[in-house]
């Protein structure tokens, strides 16, 4: 069960934007689905040697795109092995060292998670970014992953005023035949959310409304709803609803709820 804390917001990836390359890539799983919204699509390698690497150019615009995450969804990597994300000015393809540079080590709570989140000390701004993998082990056979995350972050200063709710829910509908018999199209299960929230001073104001111009309903962002976890209370979402800035308890200070599902 997820207890909502202190929250982050990762909500404008500037991967998806970018042109992406891997040194190896299977038939039929290309490095661009990573970019997929979908974390069922993913990328895999040929084999499991290490240094396989994925390189993303962020373009013209690489100055006004700092990097303070790094997010790596749905991937199969097991516990004990590394990867390296590096910022560089110019293709890092194949160099031994880039300008910026953090290893990261696969731990059992990523490897049962089968995610990365890892928030940097402080943003970096490159032009050039990649993740660089250590072979892989045990009966793997490739590596893979789906979604990626590089962007900024956003840490309100408020988090859950209390009484959240979150359940399982799903598409499946269910039709009846003249004679009442049921006939039912199985859909997956997700997880919804009702996070009563408080927004403090124009910063925060801010920022919320900086997620929905860039996210609204339409795109999908992650959720951790406890910093001090960031692994298994990670969600990646999309908002039922925009966030609604309705009660002005106080000159600094408004309360809202935000509603969002699970993003398969």
């Amino acid at each position: 069960m997820i207890v909502i804390k202190k929250m982050r917001f990762f909500w404008q990836n500037w991967f998806d934007s970018a042109a992406v390359t891997a040194s190896s890539e299977a038939a039929d799983y290309p490095v661009e689905q990573l970019q997929n919204r979908w974390k069922t699509v993913d990328w895999r390698s040929v084999g499991i040697a290490a240094g396989i690497e994925v390189i993303s150019d962020l373009g013209s615009a690489w100055a006004t795109k700092p990097v303070q995450a790094f997010i790596l969804e749905n991937m199969n990597f097991i516990a004990g092995m590394t990867v390296e994300l590096g910022g560089h000015a110019k293709d890092p393809t194949g160099l031994a060292h880039t300008t910026y540079e953090l290893v990261i080590t696969i731990t059992a709570a990523m490897a049962a998670a089968k995610r990365i989140v890892v928030t940097l000390a402080a943003a970096e701004t490159y032009q050039w970014w990649r993740f660089k993998m250590s072979a892989g082990g045990g009966a793997m056979t490739y590596l893979s992953a789906s979604r990626s995350y590089l962007g900024p972050v956003f840490n309100p200063a408020r988090g859950c005023r209390g009484g959240s709710n979150h359940w399982a829910e799903s598409d499946t509908s269910v039709d009846y035949s003249d004679g009442g018999q049921a006939s039912v199209t199985e859909r997956p299960t997700f997880e919804v959310y009702d996070v009563p929230i408080s927004i403090l001073a124009q910063t925060d104001i801010a920022g919320y409304a900086a997620i929905n111009a860039a996210c609204g309903k339409k795109l999908p962002l992650w959720i951790c709803l406890d910093t001090t976890d960031e692994i298994a209370s990670t969600v990646y979402s999309h908002f039922l609803e925009y966030i609604a800035f309705p009660t002005i308890v106080s000159g600094a200070l408004w309360r809202t709820n935000l509603k969002f599902r699970e993003e398969l």
